[in-house]
């Protein structure tokens, strides 16, 4: 039927073909090859051109990576551990023309393992010690192999990555927000306390300060002094809410009501209910998934409320996931304006009070609207380029984990690919580059609500509260919580808010330790002055170097005199290997890269071991 359609249609209108550009050029081409000379032997000779520029690109495509390493080497993405790098931030923030952020900080697990830097003369992996909180930069770095072995014996390694995330805030002409910046990441171990946290954001918050950036979280700039502002990140806040539902061992009641998973498992078992009805499955509400985010919004249905709602017995169930859907809405929903995230003052008290200061902060005209997209609150830029840097493991390893030096040297790359991105997405020319988007975050710059001053101006915060009081109230009623505030006399709103001041203030306990971050060396953190002299320098050197000495029994790394260094009982390997072919040990080296080797005596001759050869050395283990 085919062929003969073909057949009765040998001549084809001009209409035809004019309707069918791909077949015009078609045609058109064939025209062309069918007019050149019939002794050329080459009419396909365009093929041949296609094929030798594909195959005289793919070369260059080789010398491009050699290029990308050049331009991380060359520009501000070289990280080092440890290191504040506020002048890059500096920088980053003049480039896009912005001065408000959000910083956070969270740690993961990584693998223990010790590797030498040769860029910057260090040895990643050791647990980084801590001058008042604050990690010391370039305390594991020696020439001398008897103090790697001293370290290798007496200090402990690494088992966690602890990194500092800044957000920027976007200004008014940007519609898409850009991508977090790493501003430090460094070993760590699980000694760390609270007081530390506090005393390194208090540092790094004064030192943004001066460098004329205001980060807002977990810290807010207010009247030349930083107001720390504690937030839980909202995501984490979601899944913790859903793991106490699901545990065990957890025994949850509001008043005389019980909140119990096993409503939920009877709801799902009850053959009056279909799937339909309540939109739930088993895999969402299993204890032993716990990171199940997708699960918490279908734990806060409007259907399953329903069904809640006309069983008295689960009344209390019903509350708490209603408080659920609360902290949902307030914090993680992109698309809820600030005005109606009032559902806050009914739900997590700390994020609570937080984010109406936050909201005052703007109505003062000290913060600019923009501050308020709340779902940048959060360390979701921490667990992004953790999960950014676990899917960089290439394809020779199957261990999805890294050191503390690979995430260094992976974070460089997607330092420069996330900056590549943005200016690519923000260039609105032809020939910019296209970047996959994950279909989920394809329209989030659209998605996002915006708010004026104006707007923001109009919130009257004291009928918010008082409005989330009433429903508060409205909402507990029945479970005899309110007997007990009323035989309190404290079931208003101004003697409830005066008892909990009250008794807030008899159980706080307050320490300063403001003398502690006075005394912080100039080191890491704060600003030289243009105008001090080479003396003053020398002594901010050697007040620094004290400083060190008396940290937390680590021992200082000037241990070692030049004296030490030339006595031939240091540095002395024994060994019955005469040839060493198959490891960097060599008799002489050159002298720009003589900082990455030991000097070391082998059976009595002076050889030079790379740094990293000593470390595979003195590791017992894989």
């Amino acid at each position: 039927m085919e062929n003969s359609y073909v057949d009765s249609n040998v001549s084809l209108s001009v209409d035809f073909i004019n309707k069918h550009p791909l077949l015009k050029t078609l045609i058109l081409w064939y025209q062309q090859v069918d007019n050149d000379d019939i002794n050329n032997k080459d009419n396909h000779g365009f093929l041949k051109d296609f094929i030798d520029t594909i195959t005289n690109n793919m070369t260059k495509l080789f010398i491009k990576f050699n290029y990308v390493n050049t331009l991380i080497s060359t520009s501000n993405a070289k990280i080092s551990e440890a290191e504040f790098r506020f002048d890059q931030l500096q920088k980053h923030f003049d480039d896009l023309n912005v001065q408000y952020a959000f910083g956070s900080e969270d740690a993961t697990s990584i693998i223990k393992k010790i590797k030498y830097d040769s860029t910057t003369n260090k040895f990643n992996g050791f647990a980084t010690p801590l001058d008042h909180g604050v990690p010391i930069k370039e305390y594991y770095k020696t020439d001398s192999f008897d103090k790697l072995k001293l370290w290798f014996n007496s200090n402990d390694k690494s088992s966690l990555l602890n990194v500092h995330m800044i957000q920027p805030v976007q200004s008014t002409n940007q519609t898409i927000i850009r991508s977090p910046f790493l501003l430090s990441a460094y070993g760590i171990d699980n000694t760390t306390t609270a007081n530390d946290i506090l005393q390194r954001w208090c540092s790094s918050t004064s030192t943004s300060f001066y460098n004329k950036i205001k980060i807002i979280l977990a810290l807010v700039f207010l009247r030349e002094q930083q107001l720390l502002l504690f937030l839980q990140d909202a995501t984490h806040l979601a899944t913790k809410w859903r793991n106490r539902l699901l545990s065990s061992t957890a025994e949850l009641r509001l008043g005389d009501q019980s909140i119990s998973i096993s409503h939920l498992y009877s709801i799902i078992d009850n053959g009056k209910f279909t799937k339909i009805d309540h939109g739930l499955t088993k895999s969402d509400i299993n204890p032993k998934d716990r990171q199940n985010v997708s699960s918490c919004v279908k734990l806060t249905s409007d259907d399953l409320f329903k069904i809640l709602k006309d069983n008295v017995d689960t009344q209390g169930t019903l509350i708490y996931l209603q408080m659920f859907k609360m902290i949902i809405m307030a914090y993680i929903d992109k698309k809820t304006t600030i005005a109606a995230r009032e559902p806050a003052y009914l739900s997590v008290e700390i994020n609570a009070h937080n984010l109406l200061y936050l909201i005052l902060l703007v109505q003062q005209k000290q913060l600019p609207p923009q501050s308020l997209h709340i779902h940048t609150f959060s360390s979701q830029a921490c667990e992004s380029i953790f999960r950014n840097t676990r899917a960089l493991s290439g394809v020779y390893s199957t261990i999805v984990n890294f050191t503390v030096h690979d995430f260094l040297r992976r974070a460089q790359r997607l330092s420069l690919l996330n900056d590549i991105k943005f200016k690519h997405l923000n260039d609105r020319s032809v020939n910019n580059l296209v970047f996959s988007v994950h279909y989920k975050h394809r329209h989030d710059h659209q998605s996002l609500a915006t708010q004026s001053q104006r707007e923001v101006d109009l919130i009257d915060v004291e009928q918010v509260i008082t409005e989330a009081y009433h429903e508060a109230i409205d909402m507990l009623s029945g479970l005899e919580v309110l007997n007990l505030l009323n035989d309190k006399n404290v079931l208003g709103l101004k003697p409830l808010s005066e008892y909990v001041f009250k008794q807030l203030n008899s159980n706080s306990k307050m320490y300063d330790y403001s003398s502690q971050l006075s005394q912080m060396d100039d080191g890491e953190f704060e600003i030289d002055d243009d105008d001090d002299d080479d003396d003053d320098d020398n002594d901010d050197d050697n007040r620094t170097a004290a400083d060190l000495n008396i940290n937390d029994g680590f021992s200082s790394n000037d241990d070692y005199d030049d004296e030490d260094e030339q006595d031939d009982t240091r540095n002395l390997i024994n060994t019955t290997k005469e040839e060493f072919s198959e490891m960097k040990v060599l008799n002489t080296i050159q002298s720009h890269i003589e900082h990455s080797y030991f000097k070391v005596k082998i059976n009595d001759d002076t050889k030079y071991m790379h740094k990293q050869t000593a470390c595979w050395l003195v590791t017992g283990e894989k």
